[in-house]
């Protein structure tokens, strides 16, 4: 039976590999696409304003993050403290 466990084992292994490098090797041709559509001059103003959301998300939760942990903590009055700073 330990044999046989092995050889199960070393054929899935040999299959995922198999579909991994396939998988690595094709080409997505959308990304060309992509590049066409925000390269344009009218859409370079959304394609800017991006990176501005990632950020201010970013942000906005880890104050959110921050606030929460000093109201477990039972500290609320630093918390107007902090944001009127």
């Amino acid at each position: 039976m330990g044999r046989h466990r092995s050889f199960i084992a070393l054929s899935v292994l040999s299959v995922a590999a198999t579909a991994l490098a396939w998988f690595l090797n094709q080409r997505w041709h959308g990304w060309e696409e992509i590049m066409k559509m925000v390269g344009k001059g009218d859409n370079m103003p959304i394609a800017g304003l991006i990176p501005l959301i990632v950020f201010f998300t970013y942000l906005s939760l880890s104050e959110a993050f921050r606030h929460d942990r000093l109201i477990r903590q039972g500290r609320e009055k630093e918390i107007l403290d902090e944001m009127y700073k």
